[in-house]
């Protein structure tokens, strides 16, 4: 890109700190991003909860994230905060790249506000889908052809595609399996935990349950469903885990479960498992066959008996095809390389 100083706004969700210190997607991503783009001389400043780490210009509309403080009583404070300490700042970026939903949309109404651009990171519901069509002069790119088709069904223009990237350098490639499986996400029914719980019994197999629990829906799903089904042997709960642990699970299971039951935009899991040259099973949901490749780096498969069949034939497939897709799809230099042709376009409209 010719200018490499572009100044740039990176808002981030409020919710928990970039990086995460355990679960967290979308703030994994951001992360990559960011400290890429720094690296490449962008002029960037990150809006994200005050224990965020980053070598871009931090602005902290919140002293921690907000899931973190128990006794916040009005959470959304911190998002009037926000847009109070942006729209002060308008003129400071060429660009605002939006991570945290529709929250920052109502900063379209400043003067002389630079193009924003808003990525997609999760499923487009109803609610979701029509805050953004009130908002067309901003730009959208979603995270696979899935999301995008989604979005183009329900009136939404999408610039482009961006999949998420990852290094590989920071997950270590293991051929030599464990003996157990694992999930690893947010423990709530869409994400699909029960199923890979129920999976793991009917197979006979070891599973560990790796993820976060956040609200009130989500601890009463754990507790009254999801609790009652750990108390067996062979699946052990682990609760949070940070980076470190988090890749040390991965590269010694034999296999992700994946047994999501949204259409999911992306799945950032599934390619740090790749990676580690761990396979992924996974229900055929969203982005999902645009991710694994079928009976070369994981199964896709359809319900609960399917993906206890594919668990049965899971050393056929081979860790090195795990990686090197990763490599050469997933990586993080690609997901930036795309990013800044998206930059470019927008400036140059």
């Amino acid at each position: 890109m010719a200018n490499k100083k572009l100044r740039i706004a990176q808002i981030a969700p409020l919710w928990i700190p970039v990086p995460p210190r355990t679960y967290g997607g979308i703030e994994l991503m951001l992360y990559n991003l960011v400290e890429e783009l720094v690296k490449r001389n962008y002029d960037i400043t990150l809006f994200a909860s005050g224990d965020s780490k980053t070598s871009a210009k931090l602005v902290a509309p919140i002293e921690k994230g907000i899931w973190l403080q128990k006794e916040l009583r009005s959470p959304h404070a911190a998002v009037v905060k926000l847009l109070k300490m942006l729209k002060e700042r308008v003129s400071e970026f060429d660009l605002i790249h939006n991570h945290f939903g529709f929250f920052p949309f109502p900063l379209v109404f400043c003067e002389n506000l630079p193009p924003m651009l808003n990525t997609v990171h999760r499923p487009l519901d109803p609610v979701y889908a029509e805050s953004i069509r009130l908002f067309p002069q901003i730009y959208n790119c979603t995270l696979s052809q899935d999301a995008k088709k989604d979005a183009e069904n329900q009136g939404i223009s999408v610039i482009d595609v961006v999949p998420n990237g990852i290094n590989p350098e920071l997950y270590e490639f293991n051929p030599q399996k464990g003996d157990y499986f694992i999930y690893l996400g947010r423990i709530n029914k869409e994400k699909g935990v029960l199923n890979a719980i129920q999976a793991a019994k009917q197979a006979g197999e070891k599973l560990i349950v790796a993820g976060n629990i956040v609200g009130a829906e989500e601890w009463n799903y754990f507790m009254h469903t999801v609790q009652p089904a750990l108390n067996e042997d062979g699946i052990n709960f682990v609760g949070q885990v940070d980076f470190k642990e988090k890749v040390r699970l991965l590269k010694n299971a034999k296999a992700l479960l994946f047994p999501i039951e949204r259409k999911e935009p992306f799945g950032l899991v599934m390619i740090e498992a790749m990676a580690c040259g761990t396979p992924v099973i996974a229900f055929r949901r969203g982005s999902v066959p645009e991710i694994v490749e079928h009976k070369k780096t994981g199964f896709i498969v359809e319900n609960r008996d399917e993906m206890v069949g594919a668990m049965k034939k899971i050393s056929e497939i081979n860790p090195q095809n795990c990686r090197k897709l990763v490599e050469q799809k997933f990586n993080l230099d690609l997901m930036v390389n795309r990013y800044e042709k998206i930059y470019e376009k927008i400036i140059n409209t």
